[in-house]
């Protein structure tokens, strides 16, 4: 790694070469993974993006010896942290020059990270929620009845993009979108329903839900998000119906765990989830500025 003048105080760019090692810290959860498939599932992204070699986007604490904090930087404003809490302040120094925009991680360093922008380096403290982190690592034994879920095609793509910015909404990311904000936000639907990463759960010839696979990979599994059911059709079982069935497919494919985030005041959607044979795994945090 090319190391900075005091390179115990500060973080520095991950390199290939080092690649290796940090995925060893992140399946052993640095030292804390209680079981082998915890590491993976608590770090996921992480994996999955070194997997796909985006080391560059990402900063590791300290420059020399085992890794105790990483953070990945996307070019679109996301940030993940992943690691001890001591590796909090030098990681977001690292990040607070970014011009991130979302912040979601572990709550051990998430919050760290966050509470760090108290003191200055970012330019207006975060707002952040507690989520929750849910795994499915079996197939579940209840088949509660046909979920109408298929993968989602060109045709639907105007009402996803309309399920999508209801989401945004409720789910407390910001204000009603613009016309550029939704704009935006079909273009990304769109790219998502010619990857095959949407599904949609139909009625009476309609579609009324939404479920998106934001990471499949048979190393590191799948995670689900964008989970939404237009509110005419609320409280009929359909998103716990169809998350149930998009698991079970997942896992029969031989894909190790499939996970999700929930926000920890969204007991009716845990609820859903845990009846979909999903169990609570850790805090989480998402922070957005």
């Amino acid at each position: 790694m090319t190391l900075a003048a005091s390179p115990d105080a500060q973080a520095v760019r991950l390199t290939r070469e080092h690649v290796a090692v940090l995925m060893r810290r992140l399946e052993d959860d640095f030292g804390r993974a209680g079981t082998p498939s915890e590491g993976v599932a608590a770090h996921q992204f992480l994996l999955d993006a070194l997997d796909r070699g985006e080391h560059r986007a990402m900063t590791v604490w300290p420059a020399s010896g085992p890794p105790h904090g990483v953070c990945y930087v996307g070019a679109g404003g996301l940030v993940v942290p992943g690691g001890l809490s001591s590796a909090a302040e030098p990681l977001a120094a690292a990040v607070g020059t970014s011009g991130w925009r979302v912040l979601v991680g572990d709550l051990t360093i998430g919050q760290a990270v966050v509470d760090a922008a108290g003191s200055g380096l970012f330019r207006r403290r975060p707002y952040a929620r507690e989520q929750r982190l849910m795994v499915a690592e079996r197939r579940t034994s209840v088949r509660p009845g046909p979920s109408g879920l298929r993968r989602a095609d060109r045709g639907d793509v105007d009402v996803l993009t309309e399920f999508a910015c209801g989401l945004h909404v409720e789910d407390q990311m910001g204000p009603p979108l613009s016309r550029s904000g939704r704009s935006s936000v079909q273009q990304r639907v769109g790219n998502s329903v010619r990857r095959g990463s949407s599904w949609v759960i139909e009625r009476d010839g309609r579609v009324v839900g939404k479920i998106d696979v934001s990471i499949e990979s048979r190393r590191r599994g799948a995670q689900l998000a964008g989970v939404y059911v237009d509110l005419r059709w609320r409280g009929r079982g359909l998103a716990q119906r169809g998350i149930a069935e998009l698991t079970d497919r997942l896992l029969a494919d031989g894909l190790p765990s499939v996970t999700l985030h929930v926000r920890a005041d969204n007991a009716p959607a845990i609820r859903a989830y845990e009846a979909a044979g999903y169990v609570q795994r850790r805090r989480w945090v998402l922070a957005l500025r």
